[in-house]
């Protein structure tokens, strides 16, 4: 080993990277494709899965620490809550706030969030259970 090359690497977080990165090209192939306009339920399945795979690439960057499965869990379930209603904020920005759909926003916003915590909730608790398990 020479002087240059640290003792002791951390190896770096490849799914950590995937996680976060695959919900925005799903995102992006599904307007792309113009799903969200010709399949009704596609918006909402994103919500959830999307913040599913989202809050896991969260929790599993917090499986590399020492945090026990509640820590885990409530971070887990809290960082996906608080992307989700930015998210929700930005989408408001960028496409209703001065469209046609501004009449129908608040319940598609509210179902959003709720689909959005509930895939971050799964997410996390998955995380916490395989925390639990490494005790």
């Amino acid at each position: 080993m020479d002087r240059a090359t640290p003792a002791c690497r951390v190896a770096y977080p490849y799914a950590v990277d995937v996680l976060v990165v695959l919900p925005f090209l799903i995102d992006m192939a599904g307007n792309a494709a113009n799903l969200y306009d010709t399949i009704s339920w596609w918006d909402d399945a994103n919500h959830l899965v999307n913040w599913a795979i989202l809050a896991g690439g969260f929790s599993v960057l917090l499986l590399r620490t020492r945090l026990g499965a509640w820590p885990i869990f409530g971070l887990g379930v809290g960082f996906g809550a608080v992307t989700a209603i930015i998210w929700e904020l930005l989408e408001y920005v960028t496409f209703i706030r001065n469209s046609p759909e501004l009449k129908t926003a608040y319940h598609d916003t509210l179902g959003d969030l709720a689909l959005g915590l509930t895939g971050s909730t799964i997410a996390a608790i998955v995380a916490a259970s395989v925390a639990r398990k490494r005790v």
